[in-house]
């Protein structure tokens, strides 16, 4: 039986969760043995809705949530694996997929006014039949057969960070009149090309700030940006102000899948981080998980189910895996602080922001490093237990990336050489068995390979992108094969 939670105000016994992460060297007492670090086998390959309820209820919920979860030791780090037991692995699938010679459609050029930046170029948008690609300047949409600008919407000053997501049509942009302002907001109509609203980022106080960093989340009709001051809220296509969501704590970011929601805070009076599952229409928490101390959430590879990178707390680098269940208790902490996982495309706190992680079911695909020669595998991973399904280099010393699942498939993206040009592959994940996709065309490959150096791959309607992340890198913005 669960003890009473101790009334506010009175001290409560000491919690499992009171242990620091780097201090707890064996498992508590009573618990089972702690999750074993992640590395491969011996015999692996190496490689916002309406209003939300008034404060006094909304902290009442999290002091709830947080209470029961402090005296029964839910999500608070223990070694106790959680969850409904270990799925049986996924059955292999029957191949039916037909290889294709792709060829090139279309190129489009770095524009003029970014081609001398070395800055980090962001995620496209697709709408319709429209890739969107947001710069430091402007705006532009290319039709996804042809690659002639449809449209271009200059930014009225120079584009800071834009959201990672586009929803219903709607993607926003940060920018400021001058470099490194970033105090402003445009929100952008994808279909007609035009910028629906513009606001000044202040809060209830007036105060501005620059919002470079600030994470961008869409839900039920309303845009959320989080950074440092209060989260603003805005409706997506008037750009009227909302109320945000009161969490009692300060809320760090957000990031939304389907119909679901993760919400990482950050509560001054416990001195610690939480994440939180909640209902994106009404702000109420489902769950509620208290971050291990000694640990900070670095970024959010998935939201169903939650999958999460942390960090010690005075490192940058992510040091272990967090998966929970979904009653939001800790049911596998994998370590990949020495393991060969490459998740530098994955920005710190900027929690929708890993590229390259791709999440199915109860399995989680990552690329290793190149640490040993200048090829690398893909690892799956699986979620109920912590440990590696298959590693596979795919027999080629080429390098490798997750890009997407498909009917069922893995899609991975084996990166072009300047002697022989990239593949997509579809990938069995049950057990690694690759079949070739598409085959791209040689002629183009040694553009392919450094665009590819520096570019992030997409798969949209049998079309695939290869679009740079990164200025000054390559001469091209991005190469589409079909």
């Amino acid at each position: 039986m669960t003890e009473p939670i101790p009334p506010h105000g009175q001290q409560r016994p000491p919690q499992v969760g009171d242990t620091r992460f780097d201090q707890r060297k064996t498992a508590p007492p009573g618990f089972g043995p702690p999750p074993q670090a992640f590395g491969p086998p011996p015999d692996a390959p190496e490689g916002g809705g309406p209003a939300a309820p008034g404060p006094r209820r909304r902290r009442k919920a999290l002091a709830i949530g947080l209470g029961l979860l402090l005296v029964a030791g839910v999500g608070t780090g223990g070694w106790l694996l959680w969850g409904r037991g270990n799925d049986p692995a996924p059955k292999p699938k029957k191949n039916t997929v037909q290889a294709v010679d792709a060829k090139l459609d279309w190129m489009a050029p770095v524009p003029d006014a970014d081609k001398d930046k070395a800055d980090r170029i962001a995620r496209p948008w697709f709408a319709k039949d429209v890739i969107v690609m947001p710069t430091r300047t402007a705006v532009t949409a290319y039709d996804s057969a042809t690659g002639k600008p449809r449209w271009t919407l200059p930014v009225p000053g120079i584009a800071c960070t834009s959201s990672p997501r586009s929803d219903q049509g709607v993607a926003v942009v940060v920018y400021g009149k001058a470099e490194f302002e970033c105090n402003l907001v445009m929100a952008v109509d994808l279909e007609r090309g035009r910028a629906l609203w513009n606001k000044e980022l202040t809060d209830s106080k007036g105060r501005k700030d620059s919002h470079a960093n600030a994470n961008i989340s869409f839900s039920e009709g309303a845009v959320t940006l989080t950074e440092v001051l209060e989260p603003r809220v805005y409706e997506t296509r008037t750009g009227e102000r909302r109320k945000s969501f009161d969490f009692g704590c300060a809320e760090q970011g957000t990031v939304v899948g389907r119909s679901e929601q993760l919400t990482v805070a950050q509560c001054q009076i416990f001195d610690r981080y939480f994440v939180m599952s909640v209902d994106p229409k009404t702000g109420v928490e489902k769950w509620t998980w208290k971050v291990l101390d000694g640990l900070k959430v670095q970024n959010v590879l998935s939201v169903n189910p939650a999958v999460l990178t942390v960090a010690r707390e005075h490192d940058t680098d992510a040091s272990d895996l967090v998966v929970l269940d979904d009653k939001g208790r800790l049911k596998q902490l994998i370590s990949i602080s020495s393991g060969p996982y490459d998740l530098d495309d994955c920005k710190p706190r900027q929690y929708d922001s890993c590229r390259r992680a791709v999440v199915d079911g109860n399995t989680l695909f990552l690329p290793t490093r190149h640490d040993k020669g200048p090829g690398n595998a893909v690892a799956a991973i699986d979620l109920d237990t912590g440990k590696p399904r298959w590693t596979s280099e795919f027999g080629a010393d080429r390098t490798h990336r997750p890009v997407a699942m498909q009917d069922g498939r893995l899609l991975v993206y084996q990166e072009a050489t300047r002697e022989e040009s990239g593949k997509l592959l579809s990938v069995d994940p049950a057990n690694g068995t690759p079949q070739v996709l598409m085959k791209l065309p040689q002629e183009s490959a040694e553009r392919e390979a450094n665009l590819a150096r520096n570019g992030d791959v997409y798969f949209r309607d049998g079309r695939l992108y290869l679009v740079t992340n990164y200025g000054m890198t390559d001469s091209s913005l991005m190469m589409v094969f079909h």
